[in-house]
């Protein structure tokens, strides 16, 4: 499985070649549309993914 060692989501992005780049944005622009409030974009297992911190989301 390929993963990133960067530990910020901006970094990824500059990390990645010019054409991944602009693909992973596009798909990025989408989902920041639509995620609902209070998730938070994050750097976890080496991939962009989202999270719901405790103080959103309580009931665990």
């Amino acid at each position: 499985m390929v993963h990133s060692a960067e530990t910020t989501v901006p970094a990824y992005l500059a990390s990645l070649p010019d054409g991944r780049r602009e693909a992973i944005t596009t798909v990025l622009e989408c989902i920041r549309a639509n995620i609902p409030t209070g998730y938070e974009e994050v750097m976890n297992w080496g991939m962009i993914s989202w999270q719901v911190p405790l103080k959103v989301e309580t009931n665990t």
